[in-house]
């Protein structure tokens, strides 16, 4: 069923499912074999795409299916309204390759991940000792089956591993957007329900979030350890009567699959982040190290670097993101080492700092993991480095930008280290001279005391004017006063500080922006 890194087009079109996927052309039935995902532009050239499962963006023609049959592509993907089907399903038996549609409202980016996903959890075709792995997503269809509803199994991170395809069975909103997202997304009693699920030693219903189905659910377990969880959701019509001994089973089928893949993505995930640091250290042979991860010695590499806007992100987070990044870039054909170091997820890319594609798909990579994990995420850009052995400045500089982002002195979720050096200066300031007086003293400090005794806003009118780039008519504006008002203020502040001197604006500029003064409304 499964061969190093493929499945069969009956493995791809089964799991996905009915929702996901339609055939139109199955020249050589449902047996051979496919590959990775790509999204494809059809201006690109159709170079190393053997086996794989071309995303067809844009408008296919029945020259693209011919092309796609000529560089070996194992199936083409595209989507209704985008082209005329039936000429697209005579050419692609003529070029004897595989046809599906996927659903308008789909993202090319939420296709690739299924398929990724779908891959990484049934390609491992054998186990250590030579015998099959079982299909989780074949074992998902044959429980929906017993128990009459869909079931989706996971991993402790809530990952969803596999998932039912069995026709007529409906699903929520909730089962949507984990299949979609690979993720259950997150919701308040998520805690407290998989707590409940994971303690119990079999089957218990879920009656929690209220507003979507009830799923009966059971934690899968080997040697007493808890590896993940079924879940059997229940629609208009109630589970069979023996749905959690059908469960049990289950659970205690999938227990092998899930340990497996958990011991083998631990060790190569491990393998990977200690590679990835060494190779943004510069450590051992960075030739080679670039090379294992795909990457060319010689080429200019650029570092990337996120991490949450507040706090630290726990191992688990730090890794969900990286494994959005690869997914990603791979997506836009991007080569990139992606991996933890340091508790941070981290990318080498191959592609320029100032490339804007590279801005926006990583900017878009932030927005997921946001939805997925909660909080704001930034991601700082190291300045492009010409070849591996000088990628050590380059992920310095991604994780100085990254602070600088995170910081007061920069409002954009993604940016590069060479936009940030204002910022970055900005923040080395405050940090030298947040203990010192100096911050909060004079010529500020005068000003201020004058506010206290008097009752006066000479600090807010300054801050406005020096926000207004010394534009009065302007920071009049923003002020709600007449720019005469304004001139008389700034007069009575220079009889307390020599406003004039190019020196003192300076120092004043510098402390209101250092104090957050000019963040303030005017």
């Amino acid at each position: 069923m499964t061969a190093r890194g493929r499945v069969t087009l009956g493995v791809l079109i089964d799991s996905l499912g009915p929702e996901v996927v339609k055939p139109l052309a199955l020249p050589h039935g449902r047996r051979p074999l496919a590959g990775a995902p790509v999204i494809y532009d059809p201006e690109e050239p159709m170079t190393g795409l053997d086996g794989a499962v071309l995303l067809a963006t844009g408008r296919p023609s029945a020259e693209t299916l011919s092309r796609a049959g000529e560089s070996g592509v194992a199936v083409v993907v595209v989507k209704p309204g985008t082209c005329d089907l039936d000429a697209l399903a005579a050419a692609a038996r003529a070029a004897g390759t595989a046809l599906l549609a996927a659903p308008p409202e789909l993202s090319w980016g939420q296709l690739y991940t299924l398929i990724d996903a779908l891959l990484a959890v049934v390609a491992p075709a054998e186990d250590p000792g030579g015998a099959r792995a079982g299909d989780l997503f074949a074992l998902a269809n044959e429980v929906a089956i017993k128990v009459g509803g869909a079931v989706a199994i996971e991993d402790l991170s809530m990952r969803v591993l596999a998932y039912s395809t069995v026709e007529g069975q409906r699903i929520d909103e909730l089962r949507k957007e984990g299949i979609l997202g690979r993720r259950v997304p997150e919701h308040p009693t998520n805690a407290e329900e998989y707590a409940t699920v994971l303690r119990a030693d079999s089957a218990i219903w879920s009656y929690e979030p209220r507003e979507y189905y009830p799923r009966l659910a059971i934690a899968i377990r080997a040697h007493g350890e808890v590896l993940g969880t079924i879940w059997a959701v229940q629609a208009d019509e109630p589970l069979a009567a023996d749905a959690a001994v059908a469960l049990a089973d289950a659970a205690a089928a999938a227990a092998p699959h899930l340990a497996r893949i958990n011991l083998a993505a631990d060790e190569a995930r491990r393998r990977r982040d200690e590679c990835l640091g060494w190779l943004l250290r510069g450590v051992g042979a960075v030739d080679e190290l670039a090379t294992s991860f795909g990457l060319s010695a010689g080429e200019p590499l650029t570092v990337v670097s996120l991490g949450p806007a507040t706090g630290s992100a726990d191992a688990f987070a730090a890794s969900h993101a990286a494994d959005l990044l690869r997914t990603t870039y791979l997506a836009y054909r991007i080569r990139a080492a992606t991996g933890v170091v340091d508790g941070r997820a981290h990318a080498v890319v191959a592609a320029e700092a100032c490339t804007p594609l590279l801005r926006r798909i990583t900017a878009d990579t932030l927005a997921r993991v946001g939805e997925r994990l909660g909080g704001g995420w930034r991601a700082g850009i190291g300045r492009t480095a010409p070849s591996a052995a000088a990628l050590p400045a380059s992920a310095r500089q991604a994780a100085e930008a990254l602070r600088a982002l995170c910081g007061p002195f920069a409002d954009e979720p993604v940016g590069t280290h060479e936009e940030l050096s204002a910022a970055l200066f900005l923040a080395d300031l405050e940090a030298a001279l947040r203990s010192k007086r100096s911050l909060r003293g004079e010529p500020l400090a005068l000003i201020a005391a004058h506010d206290a005794r008097h009752g006066t806003a000479f600090v807010h009118s300054l801050a406005a004017w020096v926000g207004a780039h010394y534009d009065v008519p302007r920071a009049a504006e923003l002020l709600s006063v007449h720019p005469n008002t304004l001139r008389y203020r700034l007069r009575r502040i220079g009889e307390l500080v020599p406003l004039d001197a190019p020196d003192t604006r300076l120092v004043l500029a510098l402390q209101l922006r250092l104090n957050g003064a000019t963040n303030r409304d005017g």
